[in-house]
Protein backbone atom coordinates (compact mmCIF):
# COMPACT_ATOMS: atom_id res chain seq x y z
CA UNK A 1 0.00 0.00 0.00
CA UNK A 2 1.02 3.51 -0.55
CA UNK A 3 0.58 6.43 1.48
CA UNK A 4 -0.31 9.95 0.24
CA UNK A 5 3.35 10.72 0.75
CA UNK A 6 4.43 8.24 -1.89
CA UNK A 7 5.80 6.02 0.36
CA UNK A 8 5.24 2.47 0.76
CA UNK A 9 3.89 1.22 3.91
CA UNK A 10 6.19 -0.58 6.03
CA UNK A 11 9.06 -0.62 3.58
CA UNK A 12 11.68 -0.70 5.86
CA UNK A 13 14.35 1.34 3.30
CA UNK A 14 14.95 4.95 3.00
CA UNK A 15 13.66 7.11 0.14
CA UNK A 16 15.89 10.22 -1.09
CA UNK A 17 13.87 13.02 -2.00
CA UNK A 18 15.78 15.62 -2.82
CA UNK A 19 19.35 17.35 -1.43
CA UNK A 20 20.28 20.75 -0.94
CA UNK A 21 23.14 22.97 -0.11
CA UNK A 22 23.23 25.73 2.73
CA UNK A 23 26.50 28.06 3.61
CA UNK A 24 27.00 30.61 6.28
CA UNK A 25 24.80 33.63 5.81
CA UNK A 26 27.78 35.63 5.26
CA UNK A 27 30.88 35.52 4.09
CA UNK A 28 33.95 35.67 5.72
CA UNK A 29 36.45 37.88 5.66
CA UNK A 30 39.53 37.13 5.68
CA UNK A 31 38.58 34.05 4.43
CA UNK A 32 39.59 31.32 7.53
CA UNK A 33 42.01 28.17 6.54
CA UNK A 34 42.83 25.34 8.54
CA UNK A 35 45.98 23.03 7.36
CA UNK A 36 45.79 19.66 7.09
CA UNK A 37 49.20 17.84 8.08
CA UNK A 38 48.96 14.38 6.62
CA UNK A 39 51.89 12.80 4.68
CA UNK A 40 49.99 9.51 4.07
CA UNK A 41 46.12 10.69 3.77
CA UNK A 42 45.23 6.75 2.70
CA UNK A 43 47.47 5.54 4.85
CA UNK A 44 45.49 7.16 7.74
CA UNK A 45 42.46 6.78 6.36
CA UNK A 46 41.62 10.01 7.07
CA UNK A 47 39.15 10.92 4.34
CA UNK A 48 36.71 8.13 5.65
CA UNK A 49 36.46 9.09 9.32
CA UNK A 50 33.24 10.61 10.56
CA UNK A 51 30.94 11.47 13.80
CA UNK A 52 27.38 10.57 13.07
CA UNK A 53 24.61 11.50 15.53
CA UNK A 54 20.87 10.75 15.47
CA UNK A 55 18.04 12.82 16.81
CA UNK A 56 14.33 11.37 16.87
CA UNK A 57 11.72 13.40 17.20
CA UNK A 58 7.84 12.73 17.49
CA UNK A 59 5.39 15.36 16.18
CA UNK A 60 3.52 17.13 18.82
CA UNK A 61 2.00 19.86 17.43
CA UNK A 62 0.26 20.29 13.90
CA UNK A 63 2.76 21.06 11.40
CA UNK A 64 5.88 19.96 13.13
CA UNK A 65 7.04 17.38 10.56
CA UNK A 66 10.61 16.50 9.02
CA UNK A 67 9.59 18.01 5.76
CA UNK A 68 8.46 21.13 7.81
CA UNK A 69 11.96 20.86 9.92
CA UNK A 70 14.20 20.55 7.37
CA UNK A 71 12.65 23.95 4.89
CA UNK A 72 13.36 25.63 8.31
CA UNK A 73 17.07 24.95 8.84
CA UNK A 74 18.38 26.47 6.18
CA UNK A 75 18.16 29.85 8.44
CA UNK A 76 18.91 28.57 11.79
CA UNK A 77 22.15 26.49 10.41
CA UNK A 78 23.29 29.17 8.04
CA UNK A 79 23.26 31.56 11.07
CA UNK A 80 25.26 28.75 12.79
CA UNK A 81 27.68 28.48 10.35
CA UNK A 82 28.47 31.98 10.27
CA UNK A 83 29.64 31.18 13.93
CA UNK A 84 32.15 28.86 13.02
CA UNK A 85 32.07 28.78 8.88
CA UNK A 86 34.97 26.17 8.69
CA UNK A 87 31.95 23.83 9.42
CA UNK A 88 30.89 24.03 5.74
CA UNK A 89 34.08 24.59 4.05
CA UNK A 90 35.97 22.18 1.86
CA UNK A 91 39.18 20.91 1.10
CA UNK A 92 41.57 22.39 -0.83
CA UNK A 93 45.18 22.37 -2.43
CA UNK A 94 47.27 25.09 -0.70
CA UNK A 95 49.90 26.77 -2.25
CA UNK A 96 51.50 24.54 -5.41
CA UNK A 97 47.99 23.07 -6.75
CA UNK A 98 47.77 19.54 -7.46
CA UNK A 99 51.15 18.97 -5.32
CA UNK A 100 50.35 21.58 -2.23
CA UNK A 101 49.19 20.89 1.35
CA UNK A 102 45.60 20.18 2.17
CA UNK A 103 43.70 22.95 3.87
CA UNK A 104 39.94 23.20 4.87
CA UNK A 105 39.21 27.08 3.50
CA UNK A 106 35.54 28.71 5.12
CA UNK A 107 32.15 29.26 3.00
CA UNK A 108 33.13 27.26 0.09
CA UNK A 109 31.24 24.15 -0.36
CA UNK A 110 28.33 24.42 1.98
CA UNK A 111 27.15 21.63 4.17
CA UNK A 112 24.64 19.33 2.26
CA UNK A 113 21.03 18.63 3.56
CA UNK A 114 19.09 15.92 2.36
CA UNK A 115 15.34 15.02 2.35
CA UNK A 116 14.28 11.23 3.02
CA UNK A 117 11.38 8.97 4.21
CA UNK A 118 11.15 5.74 5.52
CA UNK A 119 7.50 3.32 4.97
CA UNK A 120 7.63 2.86 9.09
CA UNK A 121 6.57 4.58 12.12
CA UNK A 122 9.13 6.23 14.43
CA UNK A 123 7.64 3.31 16.80
CA UNK A 124 8.39 0.23 14.67
CA UNK A 125 11.87 1.73 13.43
CA UNK A 126 12.95 1.72 16.90
CA UNK A 127 11.00 -1.25 18.16
CA UNK A 128 12.52 -3.42 15.26
CA UNK A 129 15.59 -5.50 15.29
CA UNK A 130 16.15 -4.22 11.91
CA UNK A 131 16.88 -0.62 14.18
CA UNK A 132 20.80 -1.69 14.70
CA UNK A 133 21.68 -1.87 10.92
CA UNK A 134 19.11 0.65 9.66
CA UNK A 135 20.51 3.61 11.61
CA UNK A 136 23.28 3.63 9.08
CA UNK A 137 20.58 4.68 6.06
CA UNK A 138 19.55 7.88 8.92
CA UNK A 139 22.54 9.11 8.21
CA UNK A 140 24.29 10.71 5.23
CA UNK A 141 28.20 10.64 4.45
CA UNK A 142 30.12 10.50 1.22
CA UNK A 143 33.54 9.48 1.54
CA UNK A 144 35.81 12.38 0.76
CA UNK A 145 37.36 11.57 -2.87
CA UNK A 146 41.22 10.88 -2.53
CA UNK A 147 41.79 12.40 -5.93
CA UNK A 148 39.54 15.02 -6.09
CA UNK A 149 39.06 15.83 -2.29
CA UNK A 150 38.31 19.49 -3.07
CA UNK A 151 34.91 18.67 -4.70
CA UNK A 152 33.66 16.99 -1.65
CA UNK A 153 31.35 18.17 1.38
CA UNK A 154 32.55 17.84 4.81
CA UNK A 155 29.12 18.39 6.59
CA UNK A 156 26.11 16.40 5.96
CA UNK A 157 22.00 16.31 7.63
CA UNK A 158 19.69 14.17 6.29
CA UNK A 159 15.77 14.43 7.69
CA UNK A 160 14.34 11.35 7.51
CA UNK A 161 10.50 11.62 7.84
CA UNK A 162 8.22 8.43 9.23
CA UNK A 163 5.08 7.31 7.98
CA UNK A 164 3.85 8.71 11.28
CA UNK A 165 4.73 12.03 11.38
CA UNK A 166 7.87 11.46 13.67
CA UNK A 167 11.19 12.59 11.90
CA UNK A 168 14.92 11.94 12.56
CA UNK A 169 17.97 14.70 12.03
CA UNK A 170 21.01 12.51 11.13
CA UNK A 171 24.09 14.89 11.03
CA UNK A 172 27.37 13.20 9.67
CA UNK A 173 30.79 15.42 10.79
CA UNK A 174 34.34 14.98 9.15
CA UNK A 175 37.02 14.13 11.96
CA UNK A 176 38.59 16.39 10.08
CA UNK A 177 36.84 18.97 10.94
CA UNK A 178 35.89 18.95 14.66
CA UNK A 179 35.95 16.28 17.14
CA UNK A 180 33.14 14.20 18.69
CA UNK A 181 32.42 16.61 21.63
CA UNK A 182 32.86 19.77 19.49
CA UNK A 183 30.32 18.28 17.45
CA UNK A 184 27.99 18.09 20.20
CA UNK A 185 28.79 21.62 21.56
CA UNK A 186 27.89 23.05 17.48
CA UNK A 187 24.39 20.52 17.19
CA UNK A 188 23.50 22.08 20.95
CA UNK A 189 23.99 26.02 19.67
CA UNK A 190 22.64 25.59 16.56
CA UNK A 191 19.63 24.09 18.41
CA UNK A 192 19.23 27.27 20.67
CA UNK A 193 19.74 29.50 17.50
CA UNK A 194 16.56 27.91 15.78
CA UNK A 195 14.75 28.37 18.83
CA UNK A 196 15.78 31.90 19.40
CA UNK A 197 14.19 32.94 15.65
CA UNK A 198 11.33 31.46 16.40
CA UNK A 199 10.65 29.13 13.44
CA UNK A 200 8.29 26.21 14.68
CA UNK A 201 4.49 26.89 13.46
CA UNK A 202 2.79 28.37 16.88
CA UNK A 203 5.70 30.85 17.88
CA UNK A 204 4.48 33.29 15.77
CA UNK A 205 6.25 31.96 12.76
CA UNK A 206 4.41 31.12 9.23
CA UNK A 207 2.83 28.44 8.71
CA UNK A 208 4.99 26.64 6.07
CA UNK A 209 9.02 27.69 5.41
CA UNK A 210 9.96 29.24 1.98
CA UNK A 211 12.01 25.80 1.66
CA UNK A 212 9.17 23.13 1.29
CA UNK A 213 9.53 20.57 -0.38
CA UNK A 214 5.66 19.41 -0.57
CA UNK A 215 5.41 22.90 -3.00
CA UNK A 216 8.23 22.36 -4.92
CA UNK A 217 8.08 18.93 -5.37
CA UNK A 218 5.25 17.20 -8.05
CA UNK A 219 3.43 14.17 -7.44
CA UNK A 220 4.70 11.00 -8.60
CA UNK A 221 7.88 12.74 -8.89
CA UNK A 222 11.16 10.42 -8.84
CA UNK A 223 13.13 9.42 -5.36
CA UNK A 224 16.24 11.14 -5.64
CA UNK A 225 18.79 8.71 -6.74
CA UNK A 226 21.97 8.81 -3.80
CA UNK A 227 24.77 6.44 -2.98
CA UNK A 228 26.09 7.26 0.17
CA UNK A 229 29.25 5.39 1.68
CA UNK A 230 27.88 3.04 4.39
CA UNK A 231 28.55 4.19 8.37
CA UNK A 232 28.01 0.65 9.75
CA UNK A 233 28.71 0.73 13.46
CA UNK A 234 32.00 -1.53 13.27
CA UNK A 235 34.06 -0.03 15.34
CA UNK A 236 33.36 1.27 19.20
CA UNK A 237 34.78 4.59 20.78
CA UNK A 238 35.80 5.68 24.54
CA UNK A 239 36.54 9.07 25.27
CA UNK A 240 39.03 10.40 27.83
CA UNK A 241 39.75 13.50 29.15
CA UNK A 242 43.66 13.63 30.17
CA UNK A 243 44.98 16.33 32.58
CA UNK A 244 48.99 16.93 31.26
CA UNK A 245 49.75 20.12 33.84
CA UNK A 246 52.97 17.64 34.89
CA UNK A 247 53.66 15.90 31.34
CA UNK A 248 57.76 16.83 30.83
CA UNK A 249 56.70 15.83 26.86
CA UNK A 250 55.16 18.02 24.33
CA UNK A 251 54.21 18.83 20.70
CA UNK A 252 53.98 15.47 18.66
CA UNK A 253 55.38 13.74 21.61
CA UNK A 254 52.73 14.63 24.35
CA UNK A 255 49.83 13.30 21.43
CA UNK A 256 51.48 10.26 21.15
CA UNK A 257 52.44 9.32 24.62
CA UNK A 258 48.24 10.32 25.12
CA UNK A 259 47.32 8.29 22.78
CA UNK A 260 49.07 5.09 23.81
CA UNK A 261 48.36 5.77 27.62
CA UNK A 262 44.59 6.32 26.45
CA UNK A 263 44.67 2.73 24.18
CA UNK A 264 45.89 0.53 26.22
CA UNK A 265 43.55 1.94 28.75
CA UNK A 266 40.81 1.02 26.20
CA UNK A 267 41.89 -2.14 25.66
CA UNK A 268 41.31 -3.17 28.76
CA UNK A 269 37.42 -2.06 28.90
CA UNK A 270 36.77 -3.26 25.74
CA UNK A 271 38.90 -6.65 25.67
CA UNK A 272 39.50 -5.82 22.01
CA UNK A 273 42.91 -4.84 20.71
CA UNK A 274 44.44 -2.01 18.43
CA UNK A 275 47.16 -3.39 16.62
CA UNK A 276 50.93 -2.75 16.76
CA UNK A 277 50.22 -0.01 14.26
CA UNK A 278 47.77 2.53 14.46
CA UNK A 279 46.51 6.08 13.19
CA UNK A 280 46.38 8.99 14.77
CA UNK A 281 44.68 12.31 14.34
CA UNK A 282 45.56 15.16 16.40
CA UNK A 283 43.76 18.81 16.48
CA UNK A 284 46.42 21.15 17.57
CA UNK A 285 45.60 24.41 19.62
CA UNK A 286 46.47 26.50 16.55
CA UNK A 287 43.48 24.36 14.65
CA UNK A 288 45.92 23.06 12.40
CA UNK A 289 44.67 18.97 11.90
CA UNK A 290 47.94 16.42 11.67
CA UNK A 291 47.64 12.69 10.64
CA UNK A 292 50.26 10.30 10.96
CA UNK A 293 50.87 6.64 11.56
CA UNK A 294 52.06 5.43 15.11
CA UNK A 295 53.91 2.54 16.11
CA UNK A 296 53.18 1.06 19.74
CA UNK A 297 56.52 0.03 20.04
CA UNK A 298 57.83 3.51 19.14
CA UNK A 299 55.78 5.75 21.24
CA UNK A 300 56.89 7.55 23.89
CA UNK A 301 55.58 6.76 27.29
CA UNK A 302 55.08 8.97 30.04
CA UNK A 303 52.68 7.09 32.22
CA UNK A 304 53.26 8.38 35.23
CA UNK A 305 53.23 12.13 34.53
CA UNK A 306 49.75 11.94 33.48
CA UNK A 307 46.31 11.55 34.69
CA UNK A 308 43.28 10.13 32.79
CA UNK A 309 39.57 10.00 33.22
CA UNK A 310 36.91 8.30 31.09
CA UNK A 311 34.08 11.05 29.33
CA UNK A 312 30.76 9.62 28.16
CA UNK A 313 29.19 11.66 25.40
CA UNK A 314 25.68 10.68 26.86
CA UNK A 315 26.62 12.83 29.93
CA UNK A 316 27.05 15.90 27.03
CA UNK A 317 23.40 17.34 26.90
CA UNK A 318 22.54 15.71 23.33
CA UNK A 319 19.11 13.92 25.50
CA UNK A 320 17.77 17.63 25.91
CA UNK A 321 18.15 18.81 22.53
CA UNK A 322 14.79 20.81 21.15
CA UNK A 323 14.29 22.10 17.77
CA UNK A 324 10.76 23.22 19.54
CA UNK A 325 10.75 24.09 23.03
CA UNK A 326 9.81 21.04 25.07
CA UNK A 327 10.20 18.74 22.14
CA UNK A 328 13.06 16.60 23.67
CA UNK A 329 14.69 13.70 21.27
CA UNK A 330 12.80 10.61 22.03
CA UNK A 331 15.86 8.81 21.49
CA UNK A 332 19.68 10.05 20.60
CA UNK A 333 22.20 7.48 18.99
CA UNK A 334 25.47 8.73 18.01
CA UNK A 335 29.06 6.36 16.57
CA UNK A 336 32.06 6.88 15.14
CA UNK A 337 32.50 5.53 11.74
CA UNK A 338 35.58 3.78 10.75
CA UNK A 339 37.15 0.97 8.88
CA UNK A 340 39.80 0.47 11.17
CA UNK A 341 40.71 1.34 14.82
CA UNK A 342 42.54 5.33 15.35
CA UNK A 343 43.06 7.84 17.92
CA UNK A 344 42.28 11.48 18.15
CA UNK A 345 43.36 13.91 20.82
CA UNK A 346 42.22 17.17 20.35
CA UNK A 347 42.80 20.06 23.44
CA UNK A 348 40.40 21.07 25.97
CA UNK A 349 39.65 23.33 28.58
CA UNK A 350 37.72 22.47 31.76
CA UNK A 351 35.10 24.58 33.57
CA UNK A 352 38.02 26.15 35.77
CA UNK A 353 39.97 26.87 32.80
CA UNK A 354 42.68 24.16 33.03
CA UNK A 355 43.83 23.11 29.52
CA UNK A 356 43.99 19.61 28.95
CA UNK A 357 43.12 17.10 25.88
CA UNK A 358 40.47 15.15 25.56
CA UNK A 359 41.41 11.43 23.87
CA UNK A 360 39.10 9.49 21.53
CA UNK A 361 39.91 5.77 21.09
CA UNK A 362 38.32 3.90 18.50
CA UNK A 363 38.82 0.12 18.30
CA UNK A 364 37.19 -2.77 16.25
CA UNK A 365 34.34 -4.39 17.89
CA UNK A 366 36.15 -7.93 16.06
Amino acid sequence: MTTTDGTTTGSSRVQYETIQSVTALKVTEPRLTQPILATDPAGTGIFQKCFNVILYYRARVEGETGWAFAGWIKESLGRAFTEQPLLCGRLRRGEGGGGGELEIVSNDSGARIIEAKIGLTLDEFLGSGRRADGEAELVHWKDIDMQNPQFCPLFYIQVTNFRCGGYSIGISCSLLLADPISTINHIKRWATIHNDLNLIPGDNAPNKPIFYLSNMKRTGSPSTSLAPSPCPKTVQTLVFKADTVNAKAGGSKLSEALALLCAEEAEKKLKHKMGSKFALLVKEESGNVKAESVEKSGAVQVKSEMAISGVTLESLGLSGVAFRRGNEPALVSHWVASADGFVMVAPCTDDDGVPGFHVFVTIPRE
